[in-house]
């Protein structure tokens, strides 16, 4: 499981392009966003290189 904070994430829209990003590179990915706190926890078998990068490209950089 991954935790990873996105700063920019502040409302339903971003946790919607943040979570499709994700699923963008394994569909089978569980996204759970907590939106007050500005993170996610990411369950997925891919690397966390490969999920930073895919939130990075599409604007959401985990930091």
């Amino acid at each position: 499981m991954l935790n990873l904070h996105i700063p920019n994430m502040n409302c339903g829209g971003c946790a919607r392009g943040v979570t499709a990003a994700i699923r963008a590179v394994d569909a089978q990915a569980r996204v759970e966003p907590d939106l007050p706190a500005r993170t996610i926890a990411v369950e997925t078998k891919l690397p966390e290189a490969t999920v930073r990068e895919a939130l990075a490209e599409a604007g959401f950089a985990a930091a």
